[in-house]
């Protein structure tokens, strides 16, 4: 925090550094943002040996304003020397803001050949920042989004697994195989690092998401709980069926998600995996997964399917409430607003009953002033 003069003693919880600036002329000092380590914000992100300790700084507007790493021991530390600072590679996170992805490989630049590093000390900022900003910065619009996500998560957290497949969010695939077992999947969308925490704990999510972005740029995750009597899966017989077009899964686009031990998914599954989404595939539009049982993999002449479609409140959380800028400061919207809220169900309901309310604080002030001017002629 280059800007600050003064900083606090550690405290609160979590535990900070207040960071403060005098200015001449003034008695009180300001407060300018928020100092702190990630070993005080678990879970700890751990590199390839074990794991990094950072200190990070954080304006009141959610901006990273430098990063330090304090300690970590790595296995080819003695040959590299301090490669995480000699690299540069902290130095990137300077004005990012915590709305970002923080993904390496995206908008973070890895480290020759210390991917799980760097993705360790990315996550690990990351959430450290996300955590810090949900506590102390109420009025930022990461809070706000937050508090938008926790809002439309609320109905999913309130249902058993059960519940979560008669509410279609989970559907089930049975697949019947020629040795007279049978393959009993799970699918889910988990393309949003809450859905994922909620599905299969922020562990096993964290560590699918890290392996998913090392092998592919872009795509969607879905889950694929896997249980059932039948000995193995066969990840190359999975697909997904859009519009006539087949997306064949592929061996890099197949990750392994946790044996099912944390999420609604414990108890459930023998192990999760996930399937990162071919990225031509709407997923705001029905797509169907499908299982090949014909006698060649990967053919497809025989499959069984099971349909799935995003609900409009997952879909809300994932795009956000797209709410016209220009709502606010005008009184009118142009046509194409309306087509994206009418696209947007939840968006919708946010306008219309924002308008109802304005609507309603109008005739009450109108019927005021009737009121008033009634008294003065009598």
């Amino acid at each position: 925090m280059p800007a600050a003069d003064i900083f606090s003693a550690k405290q609160g919880e979590p535990p900070v550094f207040r960071a403060f600036k005098t200015a001449s002329g003034t008695i009180e000092p300001e407060l300018i943002g928020y100092v702190f380590t990630t070993p005080d914000l678990p879970p700890v992100q751990l590199g390839f040996s074990g794991p990094i300790d950072t200190l990070v700084g954080m304006d009141l507007q959610g901006r990273l304003t430098g990063v330090k790493i304090l300690h970590y021991r790595e296995s080819y530390q003695s040959l590299r020397g301090d490669f995480i600072e000699d690299s540069g590679f902290p130095e990137q996170f300077r004005n990012k803001n915590i709305e970002e992805e923080f993904r390496v490989g995206r908008d973070i630049d890895g480290m020759s050949r210390a991917t799980i590093s760097s993705w360790a000390v990315a996550r690990g900022i990351r959430n450290a920042a996300r955590r810090v900003a949900t506590a102390y910065l109420a009025d930022s619009t990461f809070v706000a989004e937050v508090n938008y996500e926790t809002e439309v998560l609320f109905s999913l957290q309130q249902k058993s697994w059960e519940e979560l497949i008669e509410s279609d969010f989970v559907k089930q695939l049975l697949v019947p195989l020629d040795d007279l077992t049978e393959l009993r999947l799970f699918v889910a969308y988990m393309g949003h690092y809450r859905l994922g925490e909620l599905l299969v704990g922020a562990t096993d999510y964290s560590n699918a998401d890290r392996e998913a972005s090392i092998r592919v740029e872009d795509g969607s995750m879905l889950l694929i709980g896997i249980g059932g009597n039948a000995p193995m899966l066969r990840q190359l017989r999975l697909a997904v069926l859009q519009n006539g077009s087949v997306y064949p899964n592929r061996r890099d686009r197949f990750v392994f998600a946790g044996s099912g031990k944390k999420g609604k998914i414990a108890g459930q599954v023998q192990f999760a995996a996930v399937m990162i989404l071919d990225p031509a595939i709407d997923i705001a539009q029905p797509f169907s997964v499908i299982y090949d049982t014909g006698p060649i993999t990967g053919e497809f002449s025989e499959f069984v399917s099971v349909d799935y479609q995003l609900a409009p409140e997952v879909l809300a959380l994932i795009q956000g409430p797209a709410l016209p800028g220009e709502l606010l400061t005008a009184g009118a919207m142009a046509s194409s607003d309306l087509i994206e809220l009418e696209e947007n169900p939840l968006a919708s309901w946010i306008v219309r009953n924002l308008w109802s309310g304005i609507a309603a604080l109008v005739l009450i002030f109108v019927l005021t002033l009737a009121t008033i001017s009634r008294k003065g002629v009598d």
